[in-house]
């Protein structure tokens, strides 16, 4: 399975991240590397510690946001 099509309901994210993607459309755990951490930190509902998950979760899969290095 490539992991770029991991769905985020099936990752260790909080209820409140998994509730700002999905009203920001954002399905699977690729979706999210065509961000940057601005545009995160711009989405409604976004916290600094929910950011901070979501680049570690990315991270452990060897992915990246836009614009950041491993």
């Amino acid at each position: 399975m490539n992991i770029r099509s991991l769905k985020v309901t099936d990752l260790d994210f909080s209820v409140r991240c998994l509730n700002t993607l999905k009203v920001n459309n954002i399905e699977y755990l690729g979706e999210l590397t065509q961000y940057s951490l601005l545009d995160l930190a711009n989405f409604k509902g976004m916290s600094r510690k929910t950011i901070y998950k979501i680049i570690k979760i990315l991270k452990d899969n060897d992915l990246k946001l836009q614009g950041e290095t491993l």
